[in-house]
């Protein structure tokens, strides 16, 4: 190899096989420079929209949260409202009588008592000096407030309310709806049944049904 060739065997090369010239090494470099910046400028500008995008998103989560939130406490509201305006009914209905299934009582209450070891509320309690009726209400009746009513309110009342420990307990539920199951289920538990008839209130249960105590 004469000592020519040795100078140039480094020297790179363009595509007709001549030696490349700085300025075209240069020129090559800048070309691929702003091809990066390019290219990071189109990844920078995808981020910012991904980056709007989701900020977007989140707002409408947000929105679409406040808005369930204010569903929930308006059905919250209502839900707490029908209670009040069953309770109500069948406390006037109760007022205006004197005995129910053949039990007569002289006192109609709302009982609320909170101890070391349990708490509880009892909506309508009915009450002479042998019996008392303790009555769950409900808007509509469902099953589980017929078992919730049984299994923790019920047999909660005399450890909480002593003072009606030597009484005879009985259970009543009363909605304004009573779906069959539910009436079927309180039947079971030896409950009376009350429910809305026109102005007026009624009980379900027929002659000869047999109440338990508790």
């Amino acid at each position: 190899m004469s000592k020519k060739d040795k100078n140039n065997a480094n020297e790179p090369l363009s595509e007709y096989g001549e030696p490349v010239s700085f300025n075209q090494v240069w020129k090559m470099f800048q070309e691929t420079d702003k091809q990066f910046k390019e290219t990071d400028k189109k990844f920078q500008d995808t981020d910012k929209l991904l980056t709007e995008k989701f900020k977007e998103t989140d707002k409408r989560m947000q929105e679409t949260d406040r808005k369930i939130d204010k569903l929930a406490k308006l059905y919250g509201g209502v839900s707490e409202n029908s209670k009040d305006v069953a309770e109500e009914f069948f406390r006037r209905g109760l007022e205006a009588r004197s005995s129910l299934f053949g039990i007569e009582y002289t006192e109609v209450d709302h009982l609320a008592r909170t101890s070391k070891k349990r708490q509880g509320e009892y909506d309508i309690v009915l009450h002479n000096g042998e019996y008392a009726i303790i009555i769950e209400v409900k808007y509509k009746l469902h099953p589980d407030d017929v078992s919730d009513f049984v299994n923790r309110k019920l047999v909660n009342f005399k450890s909480l309310f002593y003072e009606y420990a030597s009484k005879k307990i009985i259970g009543a539920v009363a909605g304004m709806s009573v779906p069959p199951d539910s009436y079927e289920l309180a039947v079971q538990h030896g409950l009376l049944v009350l429910t809305q008839s026109g102005e007026t209130l009624s009980l379900m249960n027929p002659e000869g049904f047999r109440w338990k105590e508790y």
